[in-house]
């Protein structure tokens, strides 16, 4: 049993170049008509054949046209088929959805604010990709801000608290669907106020075994043990 060749699929592109080669074929028929038609009218006129050589004649021009035709179409469908293989390689060279698909990255710090033996954190509430998740309050950086500006800044907006911030105790990079968190963690002391919630749900002040019992973001595992380690 023979088996089938496989059917070679036609490009748009594929095809204007066939096309252009038909063109150019066009042009080699037409010109080897007409170059035996011009020879044949010659022959004609010497034999005194007149009538005969001027129908020959006028079969000459019409594939003198033809070729000219087939010359015209062979520079548009070349010319054609050069735009088309130009765009299809910068559609190739260029990524696809490469403004979409690439993720925002967002500089944040959280402060682990730390008071004899037991360390303060607070539950997100329903928005966001951590939702309802327990964390280290803090916020973005701003611009002109450094990382303790801009972490005592979102604790008095977020907490209405004064603290003092020490020495960093993690830096963490977490990457979500949509974003890629850079997330620095300082130890915080507390100088003025109490939490107070503005933002989040619920709040703890936690020992070492207490911290266990917070769902924090997987991400937030080698902060806590450092806290844990260090600090409880």
């Amino acid at each position: 049993m023979k088996q089938k060749k496989p059917k070679v699929k036609e490009t748009p592109l594929s095809k204007l170049y066939i096309v252009a080669g038909n063109c150019g074929a066009g042009i080699i028929v037409a010109g080897l008509i007409a170059l035996f038609l011009k020879l044949r009218t010659n022959s004609l006129i010497k034999d005194g054949k007149e009538k005969l050589a001027e129908r020959f004649n006028i079969l000459f021009w019409i594939f003198i046209g033809l070729g000219i035709a087939a010359f015209i179409g062979l520079v548009v469908f070349l010319t054609l088929a050069l735009i088309k293989q130009k765009t299809s390689a910068k559609t190739v060279n260029q990524p696809k959805n490469a403004g979409e698909n690439k993720k925002r990255e967002v500089f944040v710090v959280a402060g682990a604010i730390i008071k004899d033996g037991y360390v303060f954190a607070a539950q997100r509430g329903n928005k966001g990709e951590t939702k309802f998740k327990w964390e280290f309050p803090g916020g973005k950086i701003e611009p002109g801000e450094t990382p303790q500006e801009a972490l005592a800044r979102e604790l008095q907006e977020e907490l209405k608290i004064k603290v003092k911030v020490h020495e960093r105790i993690t830096n963490i990079v977490d990457e979500y669907p949509t974003q890629i968190l850079h997330i620095d963690t300082y130890r915080c002391e507390l100088l003025e106020g109490n939490p107070t919630l503005t933002e989040h749900i619920n709040m703890a002040w936690s020992n070492k075994e207490e911290l266990d019992q917070l769902e924090f973001s997987p991400a937030d595992d080698p902060t806590l043990a450092k806290i844990k380690k260090l600090y409880l």
